[in-house]
C-alpha cells in the first residue's frame, strides 16, 4: 500500500517491516477512516479556495443576475447542473451576495479548520496509543532474552529503540499519512481545478511532476545510509551517558575528566556531521522543488498572458489558475520531501523488528518442582563460549548432596563463575547434564527452576525504590512482618530503625544512598525472603571492609542454614568452613576436599593459604 502511496518510490521490500508494525494500528481502523475523511474534507476545501477566486472576481463584481432555468431535469446530469447552477446562483447572482459571500469564504475557512484538527487529533491519538502498545511488547521482548543476547546488545542502543525508533516507526507515521494523504488529494484537487479552469495550462503544470520525482528518488537513495548512521550515532550517545552515569565515581577518581570528553566528542562529531549532511539535503531539495515549480510557473504565466491576448481565457480564470498554481506548489513541496522522513521511520522499523524476532531465553521445560531438596549434580559439562578458543568448564563433573555447603576456588578464568551460571540457567553447556533432584534441569520450566535458587553476588543491583520494596521483591506476596524477620536476619534492622523513614527509605539509583556493606546487607536480606533451598554466593563479600565484612559474615550465616549453598569466594576466611572445597583451573577439578585435608596435600590450595584472595 505504502509503495502505492509513494509511486514506487519505496520497493515492498522497504516497507516490509514498517507495514508489520501496522498491527498495532489495525484495532484503530474506525478512528484513521474518519481522519481520512476529514484529510478528504481538507483537501476538498483547500482545492475549493483556489476555485474560488475565479467567480468572485468574473461574478462578484457584476450585477445580480436572473436565477437559472431548470432544463432537461430527466437525466441525472441535467439535475446535478441544475443544482449547480442554483446554488451558483445563490451565492453569486443574487444583491445578497455582499454578505454571502464573505459568509461563505469563513464557512469554508471554518470548515477547513475542523476537518484539520479532527484529522491531526485523530491520528495522533492513534499513534500514540500504538506506540505505548508497542513499547510494552520491546519491554516484554527485552525481558524475555537470555542473559547472554541482554550483554551483547548495549544499554544506549535498546534505550534508543524506546525512545527514538518508536516514536519514529509509527508517531512519525501519522504525520507522514497525513501527508501524504492530505497533499496527495490535494494536489489531485487542485489539478482537477486546473483542467476545469484551462487544461492547456494544466498540461504544463504536469510536466513538473516527473521531474520531482526524479528530485525525491536521487534523494531517498542518498539519505538511507547517512539516515542509518544518524540512528546509530543517537544509540551511542545513548549508550555514552549511561556509561558515564554509571562509572561516574571511576571518572572522578582516576580523573578521566579528559577521557571522557574526548570519547564523548568524537561521537558527537560524528553525530553533528552526519546531521550536518541530513540538513544539507533537506535544505537543498527545497530551493531545487521551488526552482522546478518556478519554471512551471514561469511557463504558465507565458502562455496565459499570450492566451489572454487570444481571448482563449478570462482574468478571473487566469486568476484563479495564478492561485491554484500558488497552492499546488507547498503540498508537492511537502510530497517531495517527505522521503526523508520515511526513510528514517522505514530503517526504524527494519531496527525495531530485527529486535522483536531475537529468539527468546529457550523454555522447553514441562516438570516443576515445589521446592527441591537440593541436589545437584553435573555430567560431563563443556562450555564454550563463542569468542574463546578453550573451553572455559571441561568435562566437568561434580555432584553436591542436599544442604552441603561447597566452595568454589581458583584463578581467574577457570572457570567458578561460569559453573554457577549454568545452574539457573543464565548460560547453557555445549555438552553435558545438569541435574537438580535427578530431572535434568531443561525439563524444568525456567520460573520453576530458578525459584530453587536465590543468588548473592557481588555485583549487587537494586532498583530505584525503598528499602523496602527492593527486599520485598524477591517475595510479593510475604507480609510485613516477613520482611522485618529478614532485615533482622541480614543485620539491617538497626539501621532501618535509625532513618527517620526507616523502611520506607528511598535507596537511590542502584543502592547509591547505601554504603557497600548496607546493600550487600539489603541484597542478603531479599535472599532471606525468598527462601529458596538453594544459595549462590558470587563473591558476596569482596571488596568490603572487616566490620562490614563481619556484619555481612553473619548474615550469610544465617541464610546459608539448612540450605545447599555454593560459595565462589575470594577470601579465604570464607569458605575455610564449607563442607568441602572444590579447586579448580583451566575448566577442570584439580582437588576437592575440605580446608583442612587441602592444606594436608600442600597442593595447589595450600600454597594459596598465605595470600590474602583467591583469583578470581
Amino acid at each position: 500500500m505504502i509503495e502505492k502511496l509513494t509511486f514506487g518510490l519505496f520497493s515492498k521490500e522497504d516497507t516490509k517491516s514498517f507495514m508489520r508494525l501496522m498491527a498495532y494500528v489495525k484495532p484503530y481502523k474506525a478512528r484513521i477512516i474518519w481522519a481520512l475523511l476529514a484529510i478528504v474534507g481538507v483537501a476538498a476545501t483547500e482545492s475549493y479556495l483556489a476555485a474560488f477566486i475565479a467567480p468572485l472576481v468574473n461574478q462578484g463584481f457584476a450585477l445580480p443576475q436572473a436565477a437559472p432555468q431548470a432544463g432537461d431535469m430527466t437525466t441525472i446530469a441535467g439535475k446535478i447542473g441544475y443544482i449547480k447552477d442554483s446554488m451558483n446562483h445563490m451565492i453569486w447572482g443574487t444583491e445578497n451576495k455582499v454578505w454571502v459571500v464573505p459568509l461563505f469564504f469563513i464557512t469554508l475557512i471554518v470548515i477547513r479548520g475542523i476537518c484539520r484538527f479532527a484529522s491531526t487529533y485523530l491520528m495522533t491519538w492513534v499513534s500514540v496509543v500504538a506506540t505505548a502498545n508497542l513499547r510494552r511488547d520491546l519491554f516484554t521482548k527485552m525481558l524475555g532474552l537470555s542473559s547472554q543476547t541482554m550483554q551483547s546488545e548495549t544499554a544506549g542502543a535498546i534505550a534508543n529503540r524506546f525512545v527514538m525508533q518508536a516514536n519514529a516507526s509509527i508517531s512519525n507515521a501519522s504525520n507522514v499519512f497525513i501527508t501524504l494523504t492530505r497533499d496527495t488529494l490535494t494536489v489531485i484537487g487542485l489539478v482537477c481545478v486546473l483542467l476545469y479552469l484551462n487544461w492547456q495550462l494544466c498540461l504544463v503544470v504536469l510536466l513538473m511532476f516527473p521531474a520531482l520525482s526524479w528530485l525525491s528518488r536521487y534523494y531517498k537513495g542518498r539519505m538511507k545510509d547517512i539516515l542509518f548512521q544518524s540512528q546509530a550515532g543517537i544509540a551511542e550517545i545513548n549508550n555514552m551517558v549511561n556509561e558515564t552515569h554509571a562509572g561516574q565515581r571511576v571518572i572522578k577518581m582516576f580523573n578521566g575528566y579528559a577521557t571522557a570528553e574526548k570519547k564523548y566528542g568524537f561521537i558527537d562529531d560524528q553525530l553533528v556531521r552526519v546531521s550536518k549532511k541530513i540538513t544539507q539535503a533537506s535544505a537543498m531539495r527545497s530551493p531545487f522543488s521551488e526552482l522546478i515549480a518556478s519554471i512551471a510557473l514561469a511557463v504558465v504565466i507565458f502562455v496565459a498572458l499570450w492566451q489572454s491576448q487570444k481571448g482563449v481565457t478570462t482574468i478571473g480564470e487566469f486568476m484563479a489558475f495564478i492561485v491554484a498554481m500558488l497552492q499546488i506548489v507547498s503540498p508537492i513541496k511537502n510530497l517531495s520531501n517527505i522521503s526523508i522522513p520515511m526513510q528514517g521511520m522505514f530503517l526504524a522499523s527494519d531496527d525495531i523488528c530485527g529486535f522483536l524476532d531475537i529468539p527468546n531465553e529457550t523454555d522447553n521445560g514441562t516438570q516443576t518442582i515445589e521446592r527441591a531438596q537440593g541436589r545437584l549434580k553435573f555430567d560431563h559439562i563443556d562450555v564454550q563460549y563463542n569468542a574463546e578458543s578453550r573451553k572455559a568448564l571441561d568435562n566437568f563433573n561434580l555432584t553436591i548432596n542436599p544442604g552441603e555447603k561447597v566452595a568454589f576456588v581458583g584463578r581467574s578464568g577457570s572457570g567458578k563463575t561460569t559453573a554457577v551460571n549454568l545452574l539457573p540457567r543464565f548460560i547453557n553447556p555445549s555438552a553435558g547434564h545438569i541435574y537438580l533432584d535427578n530431572i535434568e534441569i531443561r525439563d524444568l520450566t525456567l520460573k520453576s527452576l530458578r525459584s530453587q535458587f536465590a543468588l548473592v553476588s557481588q555485583d549487587v543491583f537494586l532498583f530505584d525504590d525503598t528499602l523496602y520494596n527492593n527486599v520485598h521483591y524477591s517475595r510479593p506476596d510475604a507480609t510485613p512482618a516477613e520482611v522485618e524477620t529478614a532485615l533482622k536476619a541480614a543485620n539491617l534492622w538497626d539501621f532501618v530503625q535509625s532513618n527517620p523513614q526507616g523502611w520506607d527509605m528511598p535507596i537511590g539509583a542502584n543502592g547509591s544512598q547505601l554504603s557497600g556493606g548496607q546493600r550487600q546487607r539489603v541484597s542478603i536480606a531479599r535472599a532471606i525472603l525468598k527462601d529458596a533451598p538453594i544459595l549462590l554466593l558470587d563473591e558476596a563479600t569482596s571488596a568490603l571492609d572487616n566490620e562490614s565484612e563481619r556484619l555481612v559474615q553473619q548474615a550469610l550465616e544465617r541464610l546459608m542454614q539448612n540450605r545447599t549453598s555454593i560459595i565462589v569466594a575470594h577470601r579465604l576466611t570464607t569458605i575455610e568452613e564449607a563442607d568441602r572445597i572444590i579447586v579448580m583451573d583451566e575448566g577442570k577439578i584439580i582437588e576437592q576436599g575440605t580446608h583442612t585435608e587441602l592444606l594436608a596435600k600442600g597442593g595447589y590450595y595450600a600454597a594459596l593459604q598465605n595470600m590474602p584472595k583467591i583469583g578470581q
